[in-house]
């Protein structure tokens, strides 16, 4: 599915110039969970033991990066614009996050939500 936006804008020249935005939007892109009937063996990431995973959000990592270090905090999701926000706010903390994410014993799963169809908001849409 692709998602455009278009709209005009004038040059410092006074020319008018058209600009596209395309935003391409996919179904195949999976959650990393045993729970997920579509995600292939090789994309599973996460334990499929557990009752519940981590969801974590931009203020959960920038002030408890600590506790997500502990070797008992496993099985988490981090959105990639969390990590953006991450990576634009705390330099220092987002080179920890992906430590994390490299660690295959803490099974942290980067998940693409600004191009699956089902979790993107656009900008200035509602939810934002």
């Amino acid at each position: 599915m692709l998602h455009s936006k278009s709209f005009v804008k004038k040059t410092k020249r006074g020319k008018v110039l058209k600009v596209v935005r395309e935003h391409y939007l996919r179904d195949d892109i999976h959650s990393g969970s045993f729970l997920d009937p579509g995600c292939p063996d090789a994309s599973r990431i996460l334990s499929a033991d557990v009752a519940r995973y981590l969801v974590l959000d931009t203020n959960i990592v920038l002030h408890q990066i600590d506790l997500l270090e502990h070797p008992d905090v496993q099985d988490a999701i981090v959105a990639s614009t969390v990590v953006d926000e991450v990576k634009a706010r705390n330099v220092s903390v987002y080179q920890r996050l992906r430590k994390l994410v490299a660690n295959k014993a803490k099974r942290f799963y980067v998940f693409s939500n600004e191009y699956h169809r089902e979790t993107y908001v656009g900008k200035g849409e509602a939810g934002e």
